[in-house]
């Protein structure tokens, strides 16, 4: 069984916004497939990743880490605890798309951690470059940042 090129897309995407913002790919992916429908038969993880619970969890923990990436004290993107957190939160949200669509999921979770530790490395890296010269414009840059990565996943779920 080949996997869809939409959904390997899709995988790219989410994978891109993880590193920008750990828990936004996850939370845009489980508000869009909470609204599927047949998602109760889905296998796992996206019946997880759908359900009431893990939205209500999400939700709060994106929007703090949108506020908090904006403060001087928030820690480096690519130290080893987040990059691996990044990578797992790719990888499953990738996968969860997969498990929905009743697709593989090792190659869509594969493309989404990859894509997630790149994201990171390359974010961080214009952050420092152009964030450098104070609070208001590593502020503008994370909101800037913010923005994009909601775009990317809301079009990367567009295409799942």
């Amino acid at each position: 069984m080949t996997t869809p090129s939409n959904l390997l897309w899709a995988a790219l995407a989410l994978g891109v916004v993880t590193g920008m913002r750990s828990m936004l790919a996850p939370t845009l992916a489980s508000r869009a497939l909470a609204g599927r429908e047949g998602i109760d038969q889905a296998d796992e993880p996206a019946r997880t990743l759908a359900s009431h619970r893990a939205r209500q969890v999400l939700m709060p923990l994106a929007a703090g880490e949108m506020l908090g990436d904006k403060m001087p004290f928030a820690p480096d993107r690519t130290i080893p605890p987040s990059m691996l957190f990044r990578a797992l939160s790719g990888g499953v949200t990738a996968a969860a798309l997969a498990s929905a669509r009743r697709q593989p999921v090792w190659l869509p979770a594969l493309i989404g951690a990859t894509a997630a530790c790149v994201s990171a490395k390359i974010g961080l890296g214009l952050r420092k470059r152009y964030g450098s010269s104070g609070g208001f414009a590593n502020a503008a840059l994370g909101l800037s940042e913010d923005a994009l990565a909601l775009a990317i996943g809301n079009a990367g779920l567009r295409r799942s």
